[in-house]
């Protein structure tokens, strides 16, 4: 069983390692944060916790790289020595495969965009794959990526737009039935 390291845990991150744990992921699940005292629930389920990214990625063999875009390069050089070779499935919008090759050619990138609804295991996930990620590479980021819902391979310049669809509509469509609830409780 692989293990797999979630760098930046935090809301999409934090989903992202519940998930692997509801799903009873069997594997090593090491998740990172610049504030650790918000990991420690994880802790207290088997989760390694850390705030050292070099070190989550160097004992990992598959890396979620949950990080803000504007903080994707900074992040990945700091960890590039640590995933050449890895499988690494980013979930930063917007960010293409070619910027993560240009700062680490020798890693094998995913590019992922699963939606709000990870935290319950029920998230599309679409995704988009580098030349180098192989056939079996591409098997296991499928398998990861389902247990946090359902995945389905597109061709990266669809990536856009279902992040505007797929990843941020759940987050809309929540706020207007939140809107209409308390709209129908003044009545």
């Amino acid at each position: 069983m692989d293990n797999i390291a979630v760098i930046g845990a935090g809301v999409i991150g934090g989903a992202i390692v519940k998930s692997l744990l509801k799903y009873g992921y069997r594997g090593k699940i090491i998740a990172t944060r610049r504030k650790i005292d918000k990991l420690r629930e994880f802790g207290k389920l088997g989760v390694l916790i850390t705030t050292d990214n070099k070190y989550a990625a160097r004992n990992s063999d598959i890396i979620f790289l949950c990080v803000k875009p504007n903080d994707v390069s900074k992040v990945l050089k700091e960890i590039s020595k640590e995933i050449e070779g890895k499988i690494v499935i980013s979930t930063a919008a917007t960010v293409p495969l070619n910027f993560y090759k240009k700062i680490v050619s020798k890693a094998k990138f995913v590019r992922a965009m699963p939606n709000i609804a990870v935290l319950v295991q029920e998230s599309f996930t679409a995704y988009c794959c580098d030349s180098d990620v192989t056939l079996k590479d591409e098997k296991k980021v499928e398998e990861i990526l389902n247990m946090l819902g359902v995945s389905q391979k597109v061709e990266e310049k669809y990536m856009d737009a279902i992040t505007a669809l797929s990843g941020s509509g759940p987050g809309y469509i929540s706020i207007i039935i939140e809107a209409l609830m308390y709209a129908g409780l003044r009545v």
